[in-house]
């Protein structure tokens, strides 16, 4: 079991990184640009009246078999409209454009937090010592690296043997 000495550096540093987490967490929801209106707004008056409608009507008319009959009906041909209107809808370039804006500025305003994260992250890898992804990176790069010159220097090597045996007699 790891004594006091061990733990508390590892708690006093999961706090410091608690706070700065809220604090840019605090910042990112007062900087963040503003996102795009719900793209379901525009629909969302049209499905509450039919809803309402069917509600009003379920509300005033027992439940009978040709009732239920007629709801599924009903519902079979409203998902089949709207899945041929929204199919058509999606298929627009506006709605590509407004779709790919959308990406954008949810990404610009993740970015801190994703930056932030990652921070502590590396910051808790060191204190437990270990190796973080840009060091295990930067290691496999290193390999190749060596890895490349040794094959060079054999291709060397394999041409000044194969002119030494051409040059001596036998």
């Amino acid at each position: 079991m790891a004594d006091a000495t061990t733990l508390n550096p590892m708690f006093e540093l999961w706090r410091k990184q608690f706070e700065e987490s809220a604090a840019a967490w605090t910042r990112l929801m007062g900087q963040a640009p503003a996102l795009p209106a719900d793209p379901t707004a525009f629909w969302r008056p049209v499905l509450n009246q039919g809803l309402e409608q069917w509600a009003r009507l379920f509300a005033q008319t027992p439940l009978t078999p040709d009732l239920a009959t007629q709801w599924k009906q009903f519902m079979d041909q409203w998902i089949e409209a709207w899945s041929k209107a929204l199919g058509q809808a999606m298929n627009t370039e506006a709605y590509a454009q407004m779709m790919g804006k959308y990406l954008d500025q949810w990404l610009v305003a993740n970015a801190p937090a994703k930056r932030a994260v990652e921070q502590q992250i590396d910051q808790a890898l060191q204190v437990f010592n270990l190796a973080s992804r840009s060091q295990l990176t930067a290691v496999a790069k290193q390999i190749v690296e060596l890895e490349e010159r040794l094959e060079r220097m054999e291709d060397v090597l394999g041409a000044i043997l194969k002119r030494v045996d051409h040059r001596e007699p036998k």
